[in-house]
């Protein structure tokens, strides 16, 4: 039977090697913006956008992200943690794996990177209920993207979308040529998705061997209704040094007011 709650899977599982030896101990995924550190962020976002529950998938032996939630749901949030379990594979798509048996009775679930966080939102979530709303009948599922300069499109995965309908994803490219994009749009770590993705989650040659969400989504836009949302507000990212600084800059940015005073 299909159940009618809507779950969040918030990944919180990396080994951001590009902290080290910062992340041996705290995972970047506690990287503050504000006071409040970046899974927080992701996980009061899911819920203003309806969650139902937040399950919050963690490195094997982490303590500090569990221990922080734990303090969540002591305030009285429907959130918890599962250690993810590498025996599926590695990969941004393991999380996933590790709730198979969770989600595939789901109608829908919501997907975010714990360190990724959308800023200047009209209200907190916003992006996410507007997703939601998109998932229709015949649509499998809806995939956040931001415009990025051209020339960035290397380090990205890339949406082509369909020449009559702008809002369906025709295929995902990882990394391409600047050349070859026609509109640069790049994919926010943000989807929402039905269980009929959990079928093409598997190690791939194109992603080195790993479990990789995206191209399990650019799959599945190849033969299916997956569409694409084009976020309103900032994203951010905590998952490397520069990125991180950038993070910090553009959070105050939305939280100063015009003299430089910071507020809530």
């Amino acid at each position: 039977m299909t159940r009618t709650d809507f779950p969040a899977v918030v990944t919180a599982a990396g080994a951001a090697t590009r902290f080290q030896p910062f992340a041996a101990t705290v995972p970047k995924e506690m990287l503050p913006l504000g006071p409040t550190p970046a899974v927080e962020h992701v996980i009061r976002e899911c819920l203003g956008a309806g969650a139902t529950d937040v399950i919050v998938v963690t490195r094997p032996g982490d303590t500090v992200v569990p221990t922080h939630v734990q303090g969540l749901r002591a305030e009285g949030l429907p959130v918890e943690t599962v250690a993810e379990d590498l025996s599926h594979g590695y990969g941004n798509a393991t999380p996933l794996l590790t709730l198979r048996d969770r989600l595939a009775s789901c109608e829908a679930f919501a997907v975010a990177f714990g360190d990724d966080i959308l800023l200047g939102e009209h209200s907190s979530g916003t992006n996410l209920t507007t997703m939601r709303n998109h998932l229709r009948g015949g649509v499998e599922g809806v995939i956040a993207a931001q415009h990025i300069d051209r020339n960035d499109t290397r380090s990205f995965g890339i949406i082509d979308t369909a020449a009559d309908t702008p809002d369906r994803v025709r295929r995902i490219r990882q990394r391409p040529t600047p050349e070859t994009v026609d509109e640069p749009l790049a994919v926010v770590s943000r989807l929402i998705l039905r269980p009929s993705i959990l079928a093409r989650l598997r190690p791939t040659e194109l992603a080195r061997g790993e479990v990789d969400l995206g191209i399990a989504t650019g799959q599945l836009a190849t033969e299916a209704c997956v569409l694409v949302h084009r976020i309103a507000g900032h994203w951010v990212t905590v998952g490397d040094p520069h990125r991180y600084f950038d993070a910090l800059r553009t959070y105050w940015q939305h939280h100063t007011d015009p003299t430089g005073v910071p507020h809530p």
